[in-house]
């Protein structure tokens, strides 16, 4: 700093605080988009999935009612479990991947209208990519009164495994549970989607602060460099030079500065300076 000049630190001591006043508005405004759009994802989230569990309880309800006619009826247990496959593997709702399954207790699959070739066999081992032991869990969550297990199954409209949610429930008279499920990827990509929108807030509100910041910026910096140019830099270049033709015995130097604060101060002891050497100058020629 001591070897700056009086411009150069005057231009510091104004850009420094207000490039960290910038930075600090900015700082404030991305946190306060991320926390808006942190909310607005969680919300898309949450109330997506809340729909999705409606939708499933509600489909299980209704495959409840189709067969409770068998259920309540005089058959024995291996029609009723004929008829209720029949018909339950004739139930399905969206697309090709809306469809109902059907388990028994030791984890045996007694349908599935999407992948044929997994009934009559025990999957009870079947864990998903993540290690969730889904068959198990569904069969725990429908005999404890119906419940909803999240894990990766293939999708069959895309070919790929996807995040499924699932509920099941406990069907007594014939030692299964039913359950169905809806793959919830588009849940992600929802939530996907509104993050890239965040993410495009948050690059936005950077560009514009910083060429907001950097305008006023240079607007402050200009008008300030303007001022003390005029009410400080001036002055002293002018100050200086008197002390200078002083000091090589020029006396009658005009000093033209006419201020009220420290540099008029100084401009003024100059000036008695300048009058008390000519006195001694004129007192040594007289003697």
């Amino acid at each position: 700093m001591r070897n700056l000049k009086i411009k150069q630190k005057i231009l510091l001591l104004t850009a420094v605080p207000l490039i960290l006043t910038v930075i600090a508005l900015m700082l404030v405004s991305i946190y306060q988009l991320r926390s808006l759009g942190e909310q607005e994802v969680n919300q898309i989230r949450t109330t997506m999935m809340a729909s999705k569990r409606e939708s499933l309880l509600n489909y299980i309800e209704i495959t409840e009612s189709s067969i409770r006619p068998i259920l309540t009826s005089e058959l024995d247990v291996e029609e009723m479990k004929r008829q209720v496959y029949t018909a339950v593997r004739a139930i399905s709702y969206g697309d090709e991947d809306g469809y109902i399954f059907g388990l028994n207790y030791d984890g045996v699959m007694t349908i599935h209208a999407a992948k044929p070739e997994l009934e009559g066999r025990n999957v009870i081992e079947l864990k998903d990519v993540n290690g969730t032991p889904l068959i198990a869990d569904l069969i725990k969550a429908g005999r404890n009164g119906g419940g909803y297990v999240e894990y990766l199954w293939d999708k069959p409209s895309r070919g790929t495994e996807a995040p499924k949610l699932s509920y099941a429930v406990d069907i007594k008279p014939l030692g299964w549970v039913l359950g169905t499920g809806f793959y919830i990827d588009d849940i992600d990509d929802a939530v996907a989607l509104k993050q890239a929108e965040v993410d495009a807030k948050i690059q936005a509100t950077v560009v514009i602060s910083s060429g907001v910041g950097v305008a006023i910026l240079i607007v402050i910096v200009l008008i300030n460099l303007w001022f003390s140019n005029r009410a400080l830099v001036k002055p002293i270049l002018e100050l200086s030079e008197s002390a200078r033709q002083m000091s090589l015995g020029k006396l009658n130097t005009n000093i033209s500065v006419d201020s009220k604060d420290e540099i008029g101060e100084l401009a003024d002891a100059i000036g008695r300076m300048q009058k008390s050497l000519k006195v001694i100058f004129k007192k040594l020629k007289q003697g």
